[in-house]
C-alpha cells in the first residue's frame, strides 16, 4: 500500500482548512489602520566602469600602442615544446622565470613589455612557429608562459587588447 500519495492529499487539505482568504478591504468594525507609506526614494544606477584602470608604463619604458591579440599560454616544459625544452627563450633567457611571453619578433619586437588584462606585465623574450605564422597572416599572437601544462590550458585562447610599450630609448618603429 502506498501512502505517499495520501499524505500529500491530506496535507493539502489541512493547509486549505487552515488557510484565510486575504482581504484588500480594511478591516471591519473600525480596526486601526496603518499611515501610508511615502513614495520609494529613485535611485539612480552608477555608471559601468569603463575597464581596468590604465597600467602606468613600466620605467624606462613609454606607451607604444594597443593591438588586438589571440592570447594562448604554454608552460617551458615538455607538453608545449616542439622541441626537446632547454629551458631558455629564445633570447637566452630563463624560461622557467615566468614574466615573459612569446612573439612574432616582426611583429612585437623582443624587450617590449606587454600589459594583458588578466595576466599583466609580460616581457616579449620568446617566439614560436605559431606566433611567426600568425603573424605571416596579419594576426597579433601571444603566448604566455605558465609554471604548468594545467595553467596553459586553463587559460585557453582569450582574444584581448594587449597595450605594448617600447624602451624609452629605442626608436619609434
Amino acid at each position: 500500500m502506498n501512502l505517499l500519495p495520501r499524505f500529500k492529499t491530506g496535507f493539502i487539505f489541512a493547509l486549505l482548512a487552515v488557510a484565510q482568504p486575504l482581504s484588500a478591504r480594511p478591516p471591519e468594525g473600525g480596526g486601526a489602520s496603518l499611515p501610508p507609506l511615502p513614495p520609494a526614494p529613485r535611485v539612480e544606477a552608477a555608471p559601468p566602469p569603463e575597464g581596468p584602470p590604465e597600467p602606468a608604463a613600466p620605467p624606462g619604458f613609454v606607451y607604444w600602442k594597443t593591438v588586438k591579440a589571440r592570447v594562448t599560454a604554454y608552460d617551458p616544459g615538455g607538453c608545449c615544446c616542439e622541441r626537446i625544452p632547454d629551458g631558455m627563450t629564445s633570447t637566452g633567457d630563463n624560461a622557467w622565470l615566468l614574466d615573459g611571453a612569446a612573439v612574432a619578433p616582426l611583429a612585437i619586437p623582443y624587450r617590449t613589455r606587454l600589459w594583458i588584462p588578466g595576466a599583466g606585465w609580460r616581457e616579449a623574450d620568446d617566439t614560436g612557429s605559431a606566433m611567426r605564422q600568425a603573424w605571416r597572416k596579419g594576426i597579433h599572437h601571444v603566448d604566455l608562459r605558465m609554471a604548468t601544462h594545467w595553467q596553459a590550458r586553463q587559460w585557453g585562447v582569450q582574444k584581448l587588447e594587449v597595450r605594448l610599450y617600447r624602451p624609452a630609448d629605442r626608436a619609434a618603429p
